[in-house]
């Protein structure tokens, strides 16, 4: 279940990229004969590298299994980029992770998440420096009894 759960949260972390990515550029260099000046800005968009079907088929598709071991090999390791990449990747990555962990085990061992009538399938999207949910996610929450425990159902 572990596994599945991080193939959970990556799933959910391609869609909603928590950061910006911006580097300034160090020196003058030329990248797929595209000059780049000293000094100039270069920003990443992470978000469009994850809706991008050369890479993720179907990628307006909530898929975990595009996160299993096997599926990670086979991609570049440069187009999901959650929390960025390389040495300047996030410093908080790991505990941003932990606390995704978390926060899912404690809602899910505790509530009951499902689809409503106001529920966008597919959900409609806007870009702002990040992708967020045009106007909002909604969903209907159950506080589960005490005892119940999750069924392949849920």
């Amino acid at each position: 279940i572990k596994q599945y759960l991080d193939s959970v949260k990556q799933s959910f972390l391609s869609y909603f990229v928590p950061l910006r990515f911006a580097r300034e550029i160090e020196h003058d260099c030329v990248v797929n004969g595209q000059q780049l000046p000293k000094g100039a800005v270069l920003d990443i968009p992470a978000g469009f590298l994850h809706y991008d079907p050369q890479h993720w088929p179907e990628p307006e598709k909530f898929i975990p299994e595009r996160f299993t071991p096997e599926a990670k090999a086979s991609r570049h390791p440069f187009v999901y980029l959650p929390f960025g990449a390389g040495p300047r990747n996030c410093v908080g990555m790991r505990l941003a992770q932990l606390e995704i962990k978390m926060a899912l085990m404690h809602l899910f061992h505790n509530f009951s998440i499902k689809a409503c009538s106001d529920t966008k399938v597919p959900l409609e999207l806007k870009s702002t420096n990040t992708l967020v949910p045009k106007n909002g996610v909604f969903v209907k929450i159950t506080r589960r009894e005490q005892g119940d425990h999750l069924s392949s159902a849920d």
